[in-house]
């Protein structure tokens, strides 16, 4: 990994399963270790086994309530933090068809 890989923007769309309310975002990575001998991926997904990395929660400023088939749009910025380089500022908006539950919240992530 580059260091400026840490740098980056993404959209997203999520469709949601239930009726519910959302509280946020869960969000994991793998790191996958292809150009060895043998292949090894190290996945801080809940599906996969545990480790002593964890998953991140993204909780939003204020919980909306969905629908099933609902969907839930948006984008994720990160970006090294200027005032600490072991951390990052993270950006995620937050579109909810269906509803007038349009924003945008900004996360530190130690």
């Amino acid at each position: 990994m580059a260091p400026g890989d840490v740098e980056f923007a993404v959209e997203y769309a999520l469709k949601c399963n239930y009726d519910d309310k959302v509280h946020g975002l869960v969000a994991w990575w793998d790191a996958e270790f292809s150009e060895m001998q043998r292949n090894v991926t190290l996945s801080t997904s809940p599906y996969a086994k545990a480790t002593h990395w964890k998953q991140t929660v993204f909780y939003t400023t204020k919980d909306f309530e969905v629908k099933r088939d609902d969907m839930i749009t948006g984008s994720l910025a990160c970006r090294k933090s200027e005032k600490n380089f072991r951390e990052l500022d993270i950006k995620i908006s937050y579109h909810h068809t269906g509803s007038k539950n349009d924003f945008v919240n900004m996360y530190k992530l130690r």
